[in-house]
């Protein structure tokens, strides 16, 4: 059996970064998976889909220059600002793997297991290889969050934003489309575009979009309003700038501050796309759901005057967001999930992204709830990279 010091789990934004500056320290490790598979999963389901963050706030981090967003875009004739296609981000990834980080294993772990001094990989190949150390990397897989309501139907009747193969796939159909962020949104207009008839059910009183901010502002109104890789304000200013302070905050603060900030809203680019075209039932909740019919009857309660109404529809699909829990992280031995300590679900981790459990570490946006709303994007894999590289290197240098 062979024997890695780091094993990373996931080749997507955050796993490509620690790759990154683990090879510039020169630290033996293995990364295993299909590079930028989540983001290609996405932007093959439909055209005309965009990052909600600026170019300059997803890069995949290296020490080596020109390997920003923007250098792959610029020379290409691709938007540098906003908004970037999915296709186009998923496209740098593959780009930034092949040249910085060529080794990636496109094999899926299927078990992580503790054992005396280290780990026990199983890959779906049969290779079964030790680690001193695992990174979990895996981002948003098994996160996708399906409301109650809804969760029991069958998967034929029901699918989640992340899951759609195709919109076209809907062309004719009655969907009901359960959010009012982004990811619902965009869905809305996707399916609309494609010929299917979406309706929007949202459980706010109206849906909130995001203004366009321009690049060049005044003097007065970068210094009020600065941009940053987490939007514009004081408030992201901070969080983008100390990026580890979230960390050492109360915990109780900590949670309340990352479950309430930057509520469920739409892009600028996605507001002509869906207002006024695509139906929206605001204040509404999904009650019940049973399948009728070879579609599905939704019973909906209306807020505003409290009454209940149905709802026959083909389909339905969440734009519900994403549950990080240490439960859904099944990749992990269920005896390993065990010895990892809490926080709302999620892990509990420490200044250097480690677990409860020596030697596991977890980045990405299951580090949110430590760490903070930076760390769900990519704008965080800077941070987390840098960290990790210099944590790992001292750790080595310490070792006999």
């Amino acid at each position: 059996m062979t024997r890695v010091a780091v094993a990373i789990v996931g080749a997507g934004p955050y796993g490509l970064s620690v790759a990154a500056h683990l090879g510039s320290r020169h630290i033996d490790y293995r990364i295993f998976g299909d590079p930028m598979r989540f983001w290609s999963n996405i932007a093959a389901a439909g055209s005309r889909r965009f990052l909600k963050s600026y170019c300059f706030g997803t890069n995949i981090s290296t020490p080596a220059p020109g390997f920003a967003f923007a250098d792959y875009n610029g020379p290409r004739g691709l938007e540098t600002f906003e908004p970037c296609s999915i296709g186009n981000f998923a496209a740098y990834g593959r780009w930034f793997q092949e040249n910085i980080v060529p080794t990636v294993e496109p094999v899926d772990v299927t078990g992580v297991s503790r054992q005396a001094d280290g780990f026990v990989l199983t890959l779906a190949n049969g290779e079964v290889l030790q680690a001193s150390r695992v990174i979990l990397a895996t981002g948003l897989s098994g996160f996708a969050q399906v409301p109650p309501a809804i969760k029991s139907l069958p998967s034929q009747l029901v699918t989640h934003t992340s899951a759609v193969a195709s919109f076209e796939a809907y062309r004719g159909q009655s969907v009901a489309v359960i959010g009012g962020g982004q990811s619902a949104l965009e869905a809305a207009a996707l399916l609309n575009e494609a010929g299917a008839k979406p309706r929007l059910i949202v459980r706010d009183r109206a849906l909130l979009w995001h203004h366009r901010v321009r690049r060049e502002r005044n003097l007065w109104r970068k210094i009020r309003s600065p941009i940053t890789g987490l939007g514009t304000g004081p408030k992201a200013w901070a969080l983008t700038k100390f990026p580890g302070a979230t960390q050492r905050l109360p915990t109780s603060w900590r949670t309340r501050f990352v479950r309430s900030h930057l509520p469920a809203e739409g892009a600028w680019w996605l507001r002509e796309r869906v207002e006024g075209i695509v139906p929206v039932s605001c204040n509404t909740v999904v009650m019940s759901a049973a399948a009728n019919g070879g579609g599905l009857q939704l019973r909906l309660r209306d807020g505003r005057v409290g009454t209940e109404q149905s709802l026959q529809v083909d389909h339905v699909i969440a734009g519900s967001g994403y549950c990080v829990e240490v439960e859904r992280m099944t990749i992990l031995d269920p005896a390993l999930r065990a010895g990892i300590r809490r926080l709302e679900g999620a892990p509990l981790l420490n200044a250097v992204f480690a677990t409860s459990v020596p030697g596991l570490h977890v980045v990405g946006p299951a580090a949110a709830m430590s760490f903070g709303p930076l760390f769900r994007f990519v704008v965080g894999a800077g941070y987390t990279a840098q960290i990790l590289a210099a944590h790992l290197a001292m750790n080595a240098k310490e070792s006999p």
